[in-house]
């Protein structure tokens, strides 16, 4: 039998006699061809010119050049398997690392090679770190540049793909309908639009809109939400902290007495490990003081960003995160077991309720729940004794009374794990020579591109989410490699923009009675709600996110299984091309609070058929009030004497009185 070492030094001779034919052949054309001299000068001048665009460096010159290199490997089609993108990985490094050695004409080459590697390797952030400290400039800056216009390219074409026919609506800007209205009615004004007037940037108004008829009370989609959690309220062992389904007959186990004894032998047990600790401190001393500290404790860490080099630094030399320059190497390799096997751990049962064993603050409706959870974020966000960020991380939350901050850590677990499973299942069905049945083309898009397509509000970040980030970026860092580069303090305040606007109050079951709110339990984020029934938890959901308000709404969001599961129902007959309306406020408040409300919390002015008649109804009765006013003061007016008449009576009664004319 042939040995492995006996084949690759065969490839690599192979490989060589290849290349050195081909020099030779090449040379020969060079010398002979004058058809093919041509051709290289003008490939050669072409070259040169693109470099000279991405050398003298204006952002729009290099993103032409980058838009070009795009166009150019737009039809080049990407392996599938682990093993062909592993091999296709190392020859694009490989060619792109040539081209980098041939000089500036070449860059434009060198990027287009780097970037097609890109495309295949597991961890592409990981990947541009490493690009960025070991490219030249130019050729980096042409990698970023493609990178953000294939992005550009994506969210161009997203709102055409994106909500699927089968959910009965699509997403369309309200600018382009109005000019379409105002084109065919020239006798008209231009349609009004929510732009600069000091520019001419228009800001699209994207709207959902029915692709069909529905009658009232007809269902129009269902949906699963991206991320959810409960409200704290209901953090009490009635509800499933996945699904949010009210757990029967389950008792309500308020937070301070759940699981009192083991947080009393887990208060034994850190007094005996502080102990230990203590005694062997001074064993330690030593050592510690006479050798160099390479890392400090966490405590420790000063909230710094690391550069894209030190982060690739640190990378290469890792072993879990060491880059494959080198054939045979594993990191492209993802096994069924690893993704669908996580740690082991095993549920508890505390009367008829299903808990995490490790934390036992969670609860769960079933064993599909406790494992979704486990898969999606828990494992990470287990406030267990063992895990000492999750507990710093999760008292951190609670003091801010905001659910943001765990939305978002759930938000990157949901994150990372769509994309291993949706992964997983590309892989397969190449493996079984179809094509997943459920993927659509709306599938391409990660749950991060779906969501910089949703409106937020602009935050000013405080101190507190500068503390929340930090915990945050060394809770999952260890999960989500790159975590701590990626998500910056811009970042993190947009994340909870995008909560603030298009969050919604998922309503429970009118079966079980909700905690009251209270002081402990208040939070300040903002929640679409209607007040329909009583909130239990807050979700975001990717297609109602884009629903926009009205007072009078033609829809409504609601839960039919009392889970997180939402579906939208027709409040009144819809006809195909309506716009879908929600109210994001309790519709029963008097106009003049739902538009503080509304300019408080969303920043709009409400301007629907309600509000205006509502609004028409208190001015007229405000006249009608300063009508009467103005009655009853000249009213008053005419029974009181005029001036001259005033003037008259003083001088008669000075007349009358006065001592003068009494002597």
């Amino acid at each position: 039998m042939v040995s492995g070492k006996t084949v690759a030094i065969a490839a690599t001779v192979t490989a060589a006699v290849a290349g050195l034919s081909y020099i030779a052949y090449f040379d020969y054309k060079r010398r002979h061809d004058r058809t093919f001299r041509r051709k290289l000068k003008r490939d050669r001048k072409k070259a040169q010119k693109k470099a000279d665009d991405v050398s003298k460096s204006p952002p729009d010159a290099i993103n032409d050049v980058a838009l070009e290199l795009l166009n150019e490997i737009a039809n080049d089609k990407l392996p599938v398997s682990a093993e062909d993108k592993e091999k296709f990985f190392l020859a694009q490094v490989s060619k792109g690392e040539t081209m980098c050695g041939a000089g500036p004409s070449a860059y434009p080459l060198a990027a287009c090679h780097f970037f097609q590697a890109l495309k295949v390797y597991p961890n592409p952030v990981e990947l541009v770190m490493i690009y960025q400290k070991t490219t030249p400039t130019e050729v980096f800056k042409l990698v970023m540049a493609m990178m953000a216009q294939e992005v550009r390219q994506k969210q161009m074409r997203y709102f055409d793909v994106f909500p699927p026919p089968e959910k009965n609506v699509r997403i369309k800007d309200k600018n382009k309908i109005d000019a379409k209205a105002d084109s065919k009615a020239k006798d008209k004004k231009a349609a009004s639009v929510e732009s600069d007037k000091s520019s001419d940037v228009v800001v699209p108004r994207r709207a959902l809109f029915s692709i069909k008829s529905f009658d009232e009370g007809e269902s129009i989609y269902e949906e699963e939400p991206v991320v959810s959690t409960l409200l704290p309220r209901a953090q009490n062992g009635q509800f499933c902290d996945n699904c949010m389904k009210a757990i029967p007959n389950a008792e309500p186990r308020p937070e301070e007495t759940i699981h009192e004894s083991e947080t009393t032998e887990k208060a034994e047990s850190d007094e005996a490990d502080s102990a230990e600790k203590i005694e062997n401190a001074d064993d330690k001393e030593e050592k510690e003081t006479s050798e160099p500290t390479e890392e400090k404790k966490d405590d420790d860490v000063e909230t710094t960003e690391k550069s894209f080099a030190e982060v690739a630094k640190e990378a290469a030399a890792s072993e879990e995160n060491t880059t494959p320059l080198t054939e045979g190497s594993e990191v492209f390799v993802e096994s069924k077991e690893e993704i669908d096997s996580p740690k082991e751990t095993k549920p508890s049962t505390v009367g008829n309720v299903l808990d995490c064993e490790k934390c036992h603050k969670v609860v769960y409706c079933s064993e599909k729940c406790r494992q979704d959870a486990y898969d999606a974020y828990h494992q990470f966000l287990c406030a267990n004794s063992d895990n000492t960020q999750a507990r710093e991380f999760a008292e951190l939350a609670k003091e801010s009374h905001e659910l943001a901050p765990i939305l978002i850590a759930k938000f990157f677990g949901v994150l990372v794990d769509r994309e291993k499973k949706k992964e997983l299942a590309r892989a397969l069905g190449s493996l079984g020579g179809s094509k997943n049945a459920d993927e659509s083309d709306a599938d391409e898009y990660t749950v991060w591109e779906h969501l910089e397509c949703m409106r937020y509000l602009e935050l000013i970040p405080s101190a507190a989410d500068a503390a929340i980030l930090d915990k945050l970026g060394k809770l999952i860092s260890t999960n989500v490699p790159g975590f701590t580069e990626f998500i910056s303090g811009d970042r993190y305040t947009m994340l909870k923009g995008k909560l603030d606007y298009n969050a919604y109050a998922v309503h429970g079951s009118a079966d079980i009675e909700v905690p009251a709110e209270t002081e402990a339990t208040h939070v300040s984020d903002t929640i679409r709600d209607d007040h329909s029934a009583t909130p239990v938890g807050i979700s975001l959901y990717l297609i109602s996110s884009h629903i926009t308000h009205s007072c009078d709404p033609n829809v409504q969001i609601v839960f039919p299984d009392n889970t997180s599961k939402a579906a939208l129902k027709a409040l009144k007959p819809i006809a195909k091309g309506d716009e879908l309306r929600v109210s994001f406020v309790d519709t029963s408040l008097d106009v003049e609070t739902r538009q503080k409300l509304l300019k408080n919390t969303y920043r709009f002015t409400c301007e629907c058929e309600k509000c205006k008649t509502d609004l028409a109804a208190v001015a007229a009765n405000k006249n009608e009030d300063d009508k009467e006013d103005s009655n009853a003061a000249g009213d008053s007016e005419k029974q009181q004497p005029s001036e001259a008449e005033k003037k008259e009576i003083n001088e008669s009664t000075e007349h009358e009185s006065s001592p003068e004319d009494e002597n």
